[in-house]
């Protein structure tokens, strides 16, 4: 018999078994169970799989784990079967896969928060990144923090909630702080003042990707509510047409101008006149295809 301590090297030498609640990329998941596998299984090969899976082809699981195909509904349940997945992994499985291939954010959505769900008791990370997630989809926390470079702001729910338009409830305004504060979005200096912060916590690219668009869509609602409030709105769009070249140039010059504008807007927000009168404001600069070739 081992001693005890060859016996802990032993075990910490032991590869871990990847689960899906740690990913929010099933290729990633897909690369890192590849890799266990073949640690621990001497006789799994990508040929093992397809067989075991019913796949015709040899190197599907490559194909897929590398990004150069995609699973079908239909195929799920056949790579939970190849990789040895059990219930609790199948479902899990499935929703990190419709969270990359759903056809809306709707679904994509939906398997965040099933993910989330199963996994948030036994992961605090989860819960830290369901918070970030919520309050990045939120239209209003944005706002909020960029009011806090103001000299006049004032950490009061009810001031806050007024001030913004349109109005929220001081509940809503209270939550967003305190979900701010806690994944880093916001701080406190040293006089125990809101300050804007770089949060630390890195969600994944597929969740920020996601809440970005949610809010993204929660301010095209504010969009549209402003071309029927006279005011400071500056809302203008112009149809053209253009062959691919001119179109990608326009997307160029828009991301330049874009560039230009932030670092310009951040410097005078960070570093404002003396007691000056800072409001937040949307600025979206915005392109799109209204046609298609069609496919020869």
């Amino acid at each position: 018999m081992l001693d005890q301590d060859t016996q802990s090297q032993w075990v910490q030498a032991m590869p871990v078994r990847p689960t899906p609640e740690d990913f929010d990329d099933y290729r990633a998941y897909l690369r890192a169970m590849i890799k266990f596998l073949k640690s621990t299984q001497p006789h799994f090969s990508y040929r093992y799989f397809s067989r075991m899976a019913g796949f015709s082809s040899p190197n599907f699981l490559k194909l897929v784990a590398e990004g150069q195909r995609n699973l079908s509904e239909r195929s799920i349940s056949k790579f939970a079967r190849g990789l040895g997945l059990d219930p609790k992994e199948q479902d899990l499985f499935a929703d990190l896969v419709r969270l990359d291939q759903a056809r809306s954010d709707r679904e994509r959505n939906q398997a965040y928060q099933r993910l989330r769900r199963r996994s948030r008791e036994k992961h605090p990370r989860a819960r830290l990144e369901e918070m970030y997630f919520r309050v990045q989809s939120m239209w209003y926390s944005q706002p909020i923090r960029e009011l806090t470079h103001s000299a006049d702001f004032k950490e009061d729910p009810s001031w806050i909630a007024r001030r913004l338009t349109p109005t929220i409830r001081p509940a809503e305004a209270q939550r967003a702080v305190e979900m701010m504060v806690e994944v880093g979005l916001l701080g406190r200096n040293g006089d125990g003042r809101l300050v804007a912060t770089e949060s630390p916590f890195a969600a994944g690219v597929r969740v920020r990707a996601l809440a970005n668009r949610n809010c993204q869509r929660a301010m095209l609602d504010r969009a549209r509510e402003a071309v029927d409030q006279p005011g400071d709105a500056l809302i203008r769009s112009h149809v053209v047409a253009l062959d691919g070249d001119a179109w990608k140039e326009v997307r160029e010059r828009i991301q330049r101008f874009e560039a230009e504008l932030l670092e310009f807007a951040r410097t005078r927000s960070e570093n404002p006149v003396p007691d000056a009168h800072l409001d937040a404001y949307h600025i979206g600069v915005d392109a799109f295809p209204l046609s298609r070739v069609k496919d020869a």
